[in-house]
């Protein structure tokens, strides 16, 4: 059967959900969350079947230069992609469903899919490849063997004496509490010493809450009456994801980013979820070691890049134009 563009919503997620490799990222309720967040954001997601689909492929169509240059992503922003189930064989033969010769592009594996962590060699013609790693935990059946089992004494000490502290944690989707955690990731942003090659909207976070509906939750935490940081993440398909935390920096002696961890993790497993996925870490081993603390391993995973034409003309218009002055006698 070949792939089509027609999608039926429900078909795809009701689906989509009982496969074990797949994310809410390869979801059509993510793609409603995108569509509502970044409406010039083109959908043009692939599945093999309509009512009784057999193959889900998620694809996203981001313009930039007035249109002039297109950036194709299998997942938005910049998440798991890949299709579900992952291929037997070669990973490249979905490689020919992304259209157009002058267009870049974005293929991201997926850490859940066993196969698709291993190198996808040999490397195709035009592409660059390059690897990511995200933490998982896998989640024990109850609290106990969690907190007696996985976390260290020394972990279990530092939680305790974290929540004599005083903070308080609970889930939101007040707009208020929105805005506020959209307005600690601004401030997050302005002390960043490289500005990010994309600045989130306010309407990615408020889409989130009003799209997503259970499957997306908003951890708010507040200390004496004040909101001091949240955590949004979601939950799907048996698994949940972290997906962005953000915390007043005049509050980081109360570490609240390791008392909101703990929260997630209790909840996930009461919840019957198994798998707490944390995402990557841009790198930064401190941010590493931190999640590794509450037990979760590292898994790999690669991406796929496409450098489009007109993007290599638009790069190389940019050097031109950077070009050192003559000397003049």
């Amino acid at each position: 059967m070949t792939w089509s563009r027609r999608i039926d919503d429900r078909s795809w997620d009701d689906w989509l959900i009982h496969q074990d490799e797949a994310t809410i990222f390869h979801s059509r309720l993510w793609a409603r969350v995108l569509k509502a967040a970044f409406p010039k954001l083109g959908d043009r997601s692939l599945c093999r079947g309509i009512n009784d689909p057999s193959a889900v492929f998620p694809l996203y169509a981001w313009t930039r230069a007035a249109g002039l240059v297109t950036h194709l992503h299998s997942s938005f922003p910049f998440l798991y992609g890949g299709p579900v189930p992952w291929p037997e064989g070669s990973p490249h033969q979905w490689i020919d469903l992304i259209p157009g010769r002058g267009v870049s592009a974005w293929i991201l594996s997926n850490p859940f899919a066993g196969p698709s962590r291993k190198s996808p060699e040999p490397v195709p013609a035009g592409w660059t490849l390059s690897w990511d790693r995200t933490h998982i935990l896998t989640l024990p059946e109850t609290v106990d063997e969690f907190w007696d089992g996985i976390l260290t004494t020394q972990k279990r000490n530092d939680i305790r004496r974290l929540t004599r502290k005083g903070v308080e944690i609970d889930s939101s989707t007040e707009p208020k509490d929105i805005e506020t955690v959209y307005q600690l990731y601004l401030q997050r942003v302005r002390s960043w010493k490289e500005r990010p090659g994309m600045i989130y909207p306010r309407e990615y976070f408020s889409a989130m809450a009003a799209v997503g509906g259970e499957s997306i939750r908003l951890y708010r935490v507040r200390f004496e009456g004040r909101l001091i940081g949240g955590t949004f993440v979601a939950r799907w398909g048996g698994k949940v994801h972290y997906i962005a935390g953000y915390f007043d920096h005049e509050a980081r002696k109360l570490r609240p980013n390791v008392l909101v961890q703990n929260r997630i993790i209790h909840d996930a497993i009461q919840d019957g979820f198994r798998i707490y996925d944390m995402l990557p870490s841009a790198g930064l081993r401190n941010v590493e070691v931190f999640k590794e603390s509450f037990g979760s391993k590292p898994v790999p995973f690669w991406k796929l890049e496409k450098e489009g034409s007109l993007q290599r003309w638009a790069r190389g218009i940019r050097k031109f134009g950077r070009r050192a002055p003559e000397k003049k006698d």
